[in-house]
């Protein structure tokens, strides 16, 4: 409960006056305590009955808040304006509201002002204002900064580290390079440079220079890791990962927030279980962001009953809207629609304001469980009531909830209503819902739609292709593929991984290269006669190509995810959990087997596939054949 401070009736006698001096801690504390506008307006109203507006603690730590916490500029001034002797301090806190807000520009004006009545920047204020131009993107005047921070003898190591960020942030490495060539003495430069080069993609370059780091910080490590994940280099990241432990570093909660999307995006829950216990086993605070990061983890790496046993432990005002977000998300691509609408309605009770990415979930949770008219119903009212306008993600799982159902008609209508005409996610979940209830005329014509906005994505073409086999055309089939080799494109090779020991196994279709490969086509010659004993008999319609039915027999037990679970089916201890990665969508026979197979060995295999996790047992699968 806040404090509730005494308002004397007046300030004007010398022992009020005295009291006044002992109430400016206490309304210190208060506004540090607060957490929403409202509190600190309540705050305000006291210092300006008592007379202690113009105490320059109270109006500094008033608008700290507002630079800090709420980002409300309009505030910021209005306290600003009305205080009589701002201090060096107080014009920096407004710099740095400025640099911080909605208009970062702003920042520079104010910066102008403060130049017209004399004021000489130190540099702090020159830090956010090379925040500003970082933000703004304002290339001359960043130059503009530089250069009166050159002139007016400011320039240290941290104002040197500022320089290297904003010239990193504005796209320009060369200038960044240059300013660190004259700070290279000094360990905050590196983490800026390296941080610099890891967010414009260049991580090789990023590599290179914490190579020759004399002193490689923390800083330097999570900067790597980030630019690792950022560019979709996940093994790098966990190699990199591995190398700082190895380098005696430890991690912080920003590192390891860093690292765990990777570990989500390989599967590697021994990895991501080990982090787990690390942070309980040091002390460390798991804030909302490491918690939230955690929860997605291990939905996305099979183990939803951990995510959601992690979500309930966490008292329900702490979790933010990216905490709802992974939990909703998990549930919905497990395949346990019910309950992530459940979560749905409870993050609402909860006055949690929901987000683009809160309905990708929602209508993933209505896709997968097929429920049609929900999901409609929850895309209207996301644009009506919440006022979330529909991105390009949000019409491609529409399309897809449609294009499940069959309602293929509906879902090319909707994607003619969409304003951007270059939805490319959604035209490829019309495709692929084509593919899959055979409706050549509408996906013909989407599919040569989609070659012609994206020639490099060679996805489009082999859905096109495989749409064109599957009617037996296959003149056309080697229309598309002459046209992908001519446009030097490849199809994207299927691929399972299963993780053993901590480390991951990786299979393609068809592979040799394994060093037990022997042992695991020994071991799926014994899964195929138990198979064939249990009455299974390979789909060889889902081969597209045009050979004769014992080779397309033979394709087929040899799909990545059949040699993932045989070299599971040796290497593990028996009832015990199979998971596996795909990433591709699963075939309609590796789907029929796996059924079988779950029932024949006594496994529960779970799969995740490039939509979704199935978790096969007792010869079902959770998601009922509706994928």
């Amino acid at each position: 409960m806040a404090t509730q401070l005494t308002v004397p009736n007046s300030i004007s006698d010398p022992v009020t006056r005295r009291q006044n001096r002992y109430t400016i801690p206490s309304t210190v504390s208060l506004i540090k305590m607060s957490k929403r506008m409202e509190e600190i307006h309540q705050v305000h109203g006291i210092l300006v009955k008592t007379g202690l507006i113009q105490e320059i603690a109270a109006v500094n730590a008033l608008i700290e808040f507002c630079a800090v916490s709420s980002n409300d500029l309009k505030y910021a001034q209005s306290v600003y304006r009305t205080t009589d002797d701002p201090s060096l301090f107080t014009k920096n806190l407004m710099l740095r509201c400025h640099s911080q807000s909605e208009y970062p520009p702003s920042a520079l004006s104010f910066y102008t002002q403060l130049l017209n009545e004399g004021f000489q920047l130190n540099r702090f204020a020159f830090s956010f204002l090379a925040q500003a131009c970082t933000r703004s993107q304002l290339d001359s005047e960043g130059k503009q900064i530089h250069a009166h921070i050159l002139k007016s003898g400011e320039l240290d190591s941290y104002l040197a580290s500022s320089i290297i960020s904003m010239y990193s942030g504005l796209g320009d490495l060369h200038s960044a390079r240059q300013a660190f060539e004259l700070s290279r003495g000094v360990i905050a430069s590196w983490n800026a440079i390296i941080d610099g080069y890891a967010k414009m993609g260049e991580v090789d370059g990023a590599k290179k220079l914490l190579q020759e780091m004399p002193q490689r910080s923390l800083m330097s490590w999570t900067a790597l890791i980030t630019g690792y994940v950022h560019s979709g280099r996940y093994r790098d990241a966990l190699d990199c990962f591995r190398s700082m432990q190895k380098d005696g570093v430890r991690p912080d909660e920003r590192t390891l927030v860093s690292v765990l999307p990777s570990v989500s995006r390989l599967g590697t829950l021994s990895l991501g279980t080990w982090i787990h216990s690390y942070v309980e086993n040091s002390g460390m605070e798991m804030n909302v962001f490491l918690r939230s990061a955690m929860i997605d983890m291990y939905a996305k790496c099979g183990s939803i009953n951990k995510a959601l046993e992690l979500f309930e432990s966490m008292e329900p005002s702490s979790r933010n809207v990216v905490t709802w977000n992974a939990i909703l998300g998990g549930l919905a691509m497990h395949g346990r629609g019910l309950e992530a609408l459940e979560m749905f309605q409870e993050m609402l009770r909860n006055k949690v304001k929901p987000t683009d990415v809160t309905f990708v979930g929602v209508l993933r949770a209505c896709s997968h469980v097929g429920m049609v008219d929900e999901g409609v119903k929850y895309f209207e009212e996301m644009k009506e009531v919440h006022g979330i306008k529909p991105t390009m993600e949000l019409y491609g799982c529409m399309v897809d909830l449609l294009g499940r159902a069959g309602r293929l008609e509906e879902a090319e209508r909707l994607v003619r209503s969409m304003k951007e005409r270059t939805g490319l996610e959604a035209l490829k979940a019309l495709l692929s819902a084509c593919k899959v209830h055979g409706n050549v005329e509408i996906g013909e014509r989407i599919g040569l739609e989609l070659i012609d906005l994206t020639s490099h994505d060679s996805s489009c073409y082999v859905l096109l292709a495989n749409l064109y086999a599957q009617a037996g055309r296959w003149e056309d089939v080697k229309s598309v593929r002459k046209l992908m080799r001519e446009r030097g494109l490849r199809k994207i090779a299927g691929c399972s991984s299963i993780e053993l020991n901590h480390e991951v196994h990786e299979f393609h279709a068809g592979d040799m290269t394994h060093p037990f490969i022997k042992e695991i086509y020994t071991k799926l010659d014994e899964v195929r006669q138990r198979l064939e004993e249990e009455g299974y008999t390979p789909d060889t319609t889902q081969v597209l190509a045009d050979i004769g039915e014992e080779e397309k027999e033979t394709a087929l037990y040899r799909h990545s995810e059949k040699l993932a679970i045989a070299f599971g089916l040796i290497n593990t201890k028996p009832a015990s959990t199979i998971h596996i990665i795909k990433n591709l969508r699963v075939c309609p026979d590796c789907h029929a087997a796996t059924k079988i197979i779950s029932k024949i060995y006594n496994r529960e295999i779970i799969v995740r596939d490039q939509n979704r996790f199935h978790h096969f047992k007792n010869g079902l699968c959770s998601c009922m054949d509706y994928w």
